[in-house]
């Protein structure tokens, strides 16, 4: 499967777009309400199948109540419903801490439809053996033009619509493509440990600095949040310093996501295994707060999980206990009291002087390649460390 996004022009008819992802929300909202309603009486929860079974009968009984639901696909209905119930079943076995929650109507939301509620033309034969579509697209009767910024590949699967906080939708594309990105393997294997000064420093002694950018667009930021609040609810000058505010943070995301993915695919290309350490990033949270946020490191995370997977190479993250700043690497000795603002230290046993954080992802590549094994690859170790 291959997934490939496209942005919608700007048109008048966006607005039933619009009430598609407002018809999306309700049926959200209804059913989560329902399921917590049955809670509090004690009944059971209701599994999809159920749920897909009363919203067929509550469409059919209540045509004047719920007519709006006819508007919306029924497949893609049924996929809100899906989603609900994968929300649960993540809780109840506890990979996710809390239960589904309600959906804002001023935040964006998606609905993902099947080939009955999208059509496109008829491919062309392309250059290379593909079928390549045009830049118009039918979603629910209504053709939309969008961005066609690279030929869409293989079989169309699914088609989701979502909304940004502007107002801009977007079309992420499924396809049966397959796309190879296995490439001759490097032969090396690395150990990075995550900081807030310092986004990654690797095993070999070179650092990743992080931009940080929302820090550096915080004065901004403040400004564009003081002149929203100044304006008057329900005027235009309010609504145009919404979106001059709502501007800049897609503005600072996308520039977060653009070096994470820049990142991600410099250190797959380099590193055929890579060793993290599991961060608690919630008391990290807690102690630096909007520095750790800034970084993004579990969407980083994500982002390189998904570039090596592509290409063949492995992520692995070792024990959260697992001591690798106090530890000389050298002599394996342990020492203890180094406070947060110790940056380099000396081991009396080796006489080495040590970087706190190259000492740490050694550590960390060490523990790394005697925990999952790494057979006929280097290990990235710096050759004088600080």
């Amino acid at each position: 499967m291959f997934t490939f996004n496209f942005k919608l022009f700007r048109a008048p008819r966006n607005h039933h777009l619009k009430r598609k992802t407002w018809i999306a929300h309700t049926i959200w909202n209804y059913f989560l309400g329902w399921q917590c309603t049955r809670y509090s009486l004690g009944l059971p929860y209701l599994s999809y199948k159920e749920m897909s079974g009363e919203f067929t009968i509550l469409r059919k009984s209540h045509p004047e109540i719920f007519a709006h639901w006819r508007e919306l696909d029924s497949w893609a209905a049924r996929q809100i419903l899906k989603r609900l119930d994968e929300g649960y079943q993540r809780f109840f076995k506890k990979i996710a801490k809390r239960p589904p929650k309600f959906r804002s109507f001023r935040k964006p939301y998606s609905f993902t439809m099947c080939p009955s509620g999208y059509k496109f033309a008829d491919p062309v034969a392309g250059d290379k053996g593909f079928g390549l579509y045009d830049d118009r697209v039918a979603i629910m009767g209504r053709t939309y033009r969008f961005n066609l910024s690279r030929p869409i590949f293989g079989t169309i699967k699914t088609v989701t619509i979502k909304a940004d906080a502007l107002g801009d939708f977007y079309m992420s594309v499924v396809t049966d493509h397959v796309e190879s990105h296995l490439k001759p393997m490097t032969g090396n294997a690395a150990g990075f440990d995550m900081g807030v000064k310092t986004m990654l420093t690797c095993s070999n002694g070179k650092q990743y600095q992080s931009p940080q950018f929302y820090t550096e667009s915080i004065d901004n930021v403040r400004t564009a949040n003081r002149n929203l609040s100044r304006k008057k609810r329900g005027s235009n000058n309010r609504e145009r310093a919404r979106q001059h505010h709502a501007r800049m943070h897609r503005k600072i995301t996308r520039q977060r996501e653009d070096h994470h993915w820049k990142l991600a695919l410099e250190l797959v290309r380099r590193f055929d295994v890579l060793f993290f350490e599991t961060l608690n990033l919630d008391g990290m949270k807690r102690l630096w707060g909007r520095k750790v946020s800034d970084i993004g490191f579990y969407a980083f995370l994500q982002k390189l999980k998904w570039q090596a997977k592509k290409r063949g190479k492995r992520v692995e993250t070792i024990g959260r206990w697992e001591a690798t700043t106090p530890i000389c690497h050298q002599c394996g000795r342990k020492h203890l009291f180094i406070d947060l603002d110790v940056r380099e230290w000396y081991c009396h046993s080796c006489k080495i002087y040590h970087d706190r954080d190259v000492n740490a992802a050694i550590n960390i590549l060490k523990v790394g390649a005697s925990t999952f094994g790494v057979e006929g690859v280097r290990l990235a170790i710096a050759s004088t460390p600080c």
